[in-house]
């Protein structure tokens, strides 16, 4: 449920910016690693989401 959140949250901003159409592949992707934070006074542990844009024209070479 969170990766798909946050590829629909990755896809609405790539619109809002005018991209949609130029970006050939776009998503998210959870990764296997957690990243440390603070949250208030403490020290926390979440999970790491990582964004991925590429353009191309035949999906053999690409701009990231």
């Amino acid at each position: 449920a969170i990766v798909r959140a946050a590829d629909h949250i990755y896809i609405e901003e790539i619109k809002k910016a005018g991209l949609y159409l130029k970006i050939s592949q776009a998503y998210a992707a959870l990764l296997p690693v957690k990243a440390v934070g603070v949250m208030g006074d403490k020290r926390t542990y979440e999970q790491v989401i990582a964004l991925r844009a590429v353009e191309t024209t035949d999906f053999m070479t690409a701009d990231w």
